[in-house]
């Protein structure tokens, strides 16, 4: 049976060789045309903790009556069986299948599994603005409904593989990796395949916004090595916090293995990693208290040293264009001066300064900074405050700012 089983998975965590377990499936089923054809999607019981409910949307609670994947494990082998594997980032999919199946006891012959990644391919087809599926599918075209929910990214994803092969022609580029994957020698089952009791996902809880790691990894350059790409996808996924466990440090070192990654490599792929995450940092021009802590928290996670943490924050040093930085601290009596139409009133702004002890008034050489609603203002003050040499910063810069002055001023 010719054609593309496109999957996408939903984890309790990163790393399938650290015990981390499928908690929902989604797959669709794609012809050699691009036509979607069919499509199917459970919730899977991973006999774990769920792991990133923040980021996923479910919990132990959705999964109790689930099946485990064992059960739909020879549901999962019809799907794929003489079919082109496709995922974003493929390498972390079928690794996850891979080592689903081996649990289940189902005998699969050399790994990796032969697949085709939507993520590498993405660039000869479109200028997207990151790895990530959602830029991908924004650059195709392609509307993403439920990102992080399994059906959801897969749906979007078999679009996104349609596009491709709409603009490709015939025979595509990867006819190579379609007749792998089409004599790959997957298991036979015996007899007819149980029917698959499948659990679908009710509402989505709230998901922590992940605007930090979309900024990120949106200066982050595309790699021209495919498994350099996909480890700074993983890496991406693993920092989500900011922060690496133990855990999650020591299951880096094993992908990094898989994917024939030298120390050098990640060493590099992790300065580039930082050198996004100043760029965003800089965006505003300032950095505060807050994203420099942040950065240094990461830097140590990364084995990174002061001067690769001084570097991503030095414009003339990046690799990473971005703009020069001033650091703000207030102080109480410092005086703020805010121009233009601001999202906050000018009079909830004054109020807001003067409970916290903060001067508000005309622009004079002692005035700490001006918050403008466009930094690039015409207006008298902002004039005044560049002639001065002071800092025109943007509202949502100095909310930052403004908020770390009151947790410090309240301890």
């Amino acid at each position: 049976m010719a054609g593309y089983t496109v999957i996408d998975l939903e984890t309790t965590g990163l790393f399938p060789k650290q015990h981390d377990r499928i908690v929902e499936i989604g797959v669709v089923y794609v012809s050699d045309g691009g036509q979607i054809e069919g499509e199917w999607a459970t919730l899977v019981n991973p006999e774990r903790d769920v792991g990133p409910t923040h980021i996923h949307g479910l919990t132990a609670r959705d999964v109790i009556e689930a099946p485990l994947f064992a059960e739909i494990a020879p549901h999962v082998l019809r799907s794929v069986a003489g079919r082109t594997i496709v995922a974003h980032n493929s390498r972390f999919d079928t690794s996850f299948l891979a080592a689903e199946f081996a649990r289940a006891g189902v005998p699969i012959g050399v790994l990796p599994l032969p697949s085709l990644c939507t993520m590498e391919l993405a660039p000869q087809f479109y200028a997207a603005r990151s790895r990530r599926l959602v830029d991908c599918c924004s650059a195709a075209g392609v509307q993403l409904d439920n990102a992080h929910s399994a059906l959801g990214d897969a749906r979007a994803t078999a679009q996104l593989l349609g596009s491709f092969i709409a603009r490709c022609g015939r025979p595509e580029p990867w006819w190579t990796t379609n007749a792998h994957c089409a004599g790959y020698p997957w298991p036979v089952h015996n007899g007819q395949p149980p029917e698959a009791r499948m659990v679908q996902r009710t509402a989505a809880r709230e998901r922590r916004p992940d605007a930090w790691l979309d900024g990120i990894v949106a200066r982050m350059p595309r790699v021209a090595d495919v498994a350099a790409d996909s480890y700074l996808e993983v890496l991406g996924r693993a920092l989500v916090d900011q922060h690496l466990s133990l855990h999650e440090e020591q299951s880096l070192v094993g992908v990094a293995a898989d994917l024939g990654l030298s120390r050098e490599q990640v060493n590099e792929l992790h300065g580039r990693y930082l050198d996004a995450m100043g760029a965003v940092a800089l965006a505003d021009g300032v950095v505060t208290a807050e994203e420099r802590r942040d950065l240094e928290r990461v830097a140590a996670c990364l084995g990174l040293g002061g001067e690769a943490l001084a570097r991503s924050l030095t414009p003339g040093l990046r690799t990473i264009p971005g703009p020069a930085v001033q650091e703000i601290k207030l102080v109480a009596g410092d005086r703020v001066v805010i121009t233009g139409d601001t999202k906050r009133s000018r009079e909830d702004w004054i109020d807001a300064l003067s409970d916290a002890g903060l001067e508000h008034g005309g622009v004079t050489k002692k005035t700490k900074v001006v918050v403008a609603s466009d930094p690039d203002s015409l207006s008298g003050k902002a004039e005044k405050a560049r002639a001065y040499g002071l800092p025109v910063i943007t509202e949502s810069a100095f909310e930052r700012i403004f908020e770390q002055y009151c947790r410090e001023s309240d301890g």
